[in-house]
């Protein structure tokens, strides 16, 4: 009869321990992926400030076809740029000095 009884107590404990947890493994799961997705915001967000930045340095516009050029662009180009694609034009009228 003890025997019995030990069976039954030490089932109906282990029964109590994982009753409670029953139902969580959605709610672990719904974390799991939100912080996921934040990551992956946040890295998307990272990559789009870099293509803003890009847009920020193309600063050197030709006056004449209205083409945009990065800041770093050197004053050859520039002046290649004019002679190839506006022969009528100096390097003046297309750009500021």
């Amino acid at each position: 009869r003890l025997r019995w009884w030990c069976k039954w107590w030490w089932w109906w404990c282990r029964r109590g321990a994982t009753a409670g947890a029953m139902g969580g493994g959605n709610a672990q799961k719904t974390a799991m992926k939100r912080q996921k997705n934040m990551e992956k915001a946040a890295k998307a967000k990272k990559g789009a400030s870099s293509k803003d930045d890009t847009a920020k340095r193309m600063n050197i516009v030709c006056k004449v076809c209205r083409q945009t050029f990065m800041c770093t662009t050197s004053k050859a180009e520039l002046e290649n740029h004019a002679s190839n694609k506006h022969s009528k034009f100096q390097y003046k009228d297309c750009f500021d000095a």
